[in-house]
């Protein structure tokens, strides 16, 4: 009986304790989960810059500039990319505002912190330019895009707006099309 009292007494606090843990391991969870579909992000644009080719290739420079936005918070894990080859070229990360002029990049990503108007603001502004353009935000395909990173939850995938991108010259390799979730316009 006394035990069980002694219980009773204990249990607010225990609950407090078993609350707080579950707090804290939901949000260091949610922010693993955010860091990882960060890195897989980075992974993914590394790879489309390896296996995209780019009309007049050979007369790039020796570097495959990849362009993100300001409202890309996550530099960190581009900085994991940057330096690395791709097609015999250095990888390189640079940040670019709206109406600067994007030519210098091979790949402009947008992230979804990007707002909507902006987005389309920086399809009109890049149309027909050879640069693959790619963001996660949803409905991205149908504003015009060209490829879409897709969190399901489980994985990261992809979706190919594939008549956008050859409407600028550009190529995708089979290899990338053959692993994409969806490809539009085959």
């Amino acid at each position: 009986m006394r035990l069980l009292v002694n219980f009773t007494r204990l249990l607010p606090g225990l609950m407090a304790i078993v609350l707080a843990m579950a707090i804290t391991t939901g949000t260091s969870a949610s922010a693993n989960a955010l860091s990882s579909e960060q890195t897989l992000t980075a992974a993914f644009l590394y790879n489309f810059l390896k296996f995209t080719e780019w009309p007049q290739q050979d007369k790039l420079s020796d570097k495959l500039t990849l362009c993100v936005t300001e409202s890309y918070l996550f530099d960190a894990d581009l900085e994991g990319i940057a330096g690395l080859p791709a097609q015999n070229k250095t990888v390189r990360i640079k940040r670019v505002e709206l109406g600067e002029n994007a030519s210098a990049c091979q790949l402009l990503f947008l992230a979804r912190e990007e707002k909507p108007v902006r987005i389309r603001e920086w399809l009109k502004n890049t149309k027909n330019t050879p640069i693959l353009i790619v963001s996660n935000l949803e409905g991205f395909l149908d504003m015009g895009g060209m490829i879409i990173l897709i969190d399901d939850g489980d994985r990261l995938q992809f979706e190919v707006n594939l008549e956008q991108v050859k409407s600028t010259g550009l190529k995708l390799s089979a290899q990338l099309l053959s692993i994409a979730r969806d490809v539009r316009g085959k």
